[in-house]
């Protein structure tokens, strides 16, 4: 995978990404550029669900703050804003935003989010 980064924007923020080379990410990818509309659960993540994503096998048994995951029992797209090492099973990592995950914190309820490659 050539370029592992993606710039994730919605209202007047951008984050950054790195992520992960695995098949799930790959597929991901594939689908970008995207806009779509984000639900908040637990004021401590946004998600999507996204279908037909490959699972090689799922890499995590927890998630922390700036995790972007594939949850496989909901087949949803994931980033966590808020906990640290929380357990959930069934991840996939996919990736990390690396700073100023915090500012989703500003946005309650569903965001309108587009991810592209950066």
């Amino acid at each position: 995978m050539e370029n592992r980064h993606v710039a994730i924007t919605f209202g007047n923020e951008q984050l950054k990404a790195t992520l992960e080379d695995n098949g799930t990410t790959r597929d991901f990818m594939e689908q970008l550029p995207m806009t779509v509309t984000m639900h908040d659960l637990h004021r401590r993540e946004k998600y999507i669900e996204i279908s037909g994503l490959a699972v090689e096998d799922t890499n995590v048994a927890h998630f922390s703050k700036g995790d972007i995951s594939y949850w496989t029992p909901g087949e949803a797209f994931v980033i966590y804003y808020e906990g640290d090492q929380e357990p959930l099973h069934g991840l996939v990592k996919m990736g990390e935003i690396l700073e100023g995950v915090e500012v989703l914190e500003n946005y309650p309820g569903d965001i309108e989010v587009t991810i592209d490659i950066e």
